[in-house]
């Protein structure tokens, strides 16, 4: 979302503008729900950036966000009542905002039953791990393998602290991660 406003110069004439920044900080105030939606809905307001210097009234800044559900009309309904709630937010403040909502990937389900996630329980068996088969927010290429018609599924590897400053991964789950890769091979090869 960019939110437009007015140029002027900060110290001889801030009233002939319109400040872009201070006004997408009252629409994001505006915002009441973000973070975990629900089980299966999340959203996140990750990147703001805007202004050009401290003596100039910025005119632009940008807002970027991900909203993320495997509910469809979930995820359409906390996408538009965040677009909503800061479109008009920011004309109550004077400035415009324009909208753009890309749609990077679907969300996919693949049945317990399906084959892959049989390959993925042979593997296991095979070294002797007990599977922990369950859902997540995360994005990956399985989101658009399932959506070229390729059912597949994630492997968990054992990260932790996933993007923070201190993610991590052991060296005995590095070894566990090719073990997997090595067990669906052998499976796959029945």
């Amino acid at each position: 979302i960019d939110i437009i406003g007015r140029t002027a110069h900060g110290g001889l004439e801030p009233e002939k503008g319109i400040n872009s920044i201070m006004i997408a900080a009252k629409a994001l105030a505006d915002v009441k729900r973000y973070g975990r939606i629900d089980e299966e809905t999340t959203c996140n307001i990750g990147i703001i950036g805007g202004g050009k210097a401290t003596n100039i009234v910025p005119d632009l800044v940008t807002i970027e966000g991900d909203a993320r559900s495997r509910n469809k009309e979930k995820l359409e309904a906390i996408c538009k009542e965040i677009v909503e709630t800061i479109a008009t937010s920011a004309e109550k403040y004077g400035a415009k905002a324009e909208v753009f909502v890309d749609n990077k990937y679907d969300s996919f389900a693949v049945a317990e039953d399906s084959d892959v996630v049989a390959l993925a329980k042979a593997a296991c068996a095979m070294h002797g791990f007990t599977p922990d088969i369950t859902v997540t927010g995360g994005g990956s290429d399985a989101n658009f393998l399932n959506a070229y018609g390729l059912p597949s599924v994630i492997l968990g590897t054992g990260m932790s602290n996933v993007h923070t400053v201190d993610e991590y991964i052991k060296e005995e789950d590095l070894y566990n991660t090719a073990l997997m890769v090595h067990g669906i091979l052998k499976a796959a090869v029945k």
